[in-house]
């Protein structure tokens, strides 16, 4: 019996988990979406595409190869949808580590910080002062 695909399918989950473990997802996932990007890209821009892939002796290939050429338009979008939703889900991965990593980690709750002692970019700017005589109070004219 041959169980190549259950092996790799092992051998790859295990491996998910390692990367996974150690912190280093994200480093294995922009990889991967670069490494689609590019195979996507050589598809796209490359006529004689289907020289690029290895000769497959179960012809599954060419079933796969005959429905992509009938319905190139549709499946050039569908390429492209992927790609952009996945380029999307990244960047909010993204936006979300960087939220929690952020300085200011210790709070639960937006509605707990005054806007204002938060703002969006540090900005420096020194306090002024207004040299004077001190008012205080009201004056009343008695």
């Amino acid at each position: 019996m041959n169980c190549r695909f259950i092996y790799t399918l092992l051998g790859l989950g295990v491996t998910l988990c390692l990367i996974t473990y150690s912190g280093h997802y994200m480093t294995l996932l922009f990889l991967l979406l670069m490494l689609e990007a590019g195979v996507t890209t050589d598809v796209f821009f490359s006529h004689d595409w289907e020289k690029d892939f290895p000769v497959e002796p179960t012809e599954s290939f060419n079933k796969f190869e005959d429905f992509v050429r009938s319905n190139f338009e549709f499946c050039k979008w569908i390429g492209l949808s992927v790609v952009f939703i996945q380029v999307w889900g990244l960047c909010v991965v993204s936006a979300v580590l960087l939220k929690a990593v952020g300085p200011y980690q210790n709070y639960e709750s937006d509605d707990d910080i005054d806007p204002e002692s938060m703002p969006l970019l540090k900005n420096d700017v020194q306090p002024t002062y207004v040299v004077g005589r001190p008012v205080s109070g009201s004056k009343s004219i008695a």
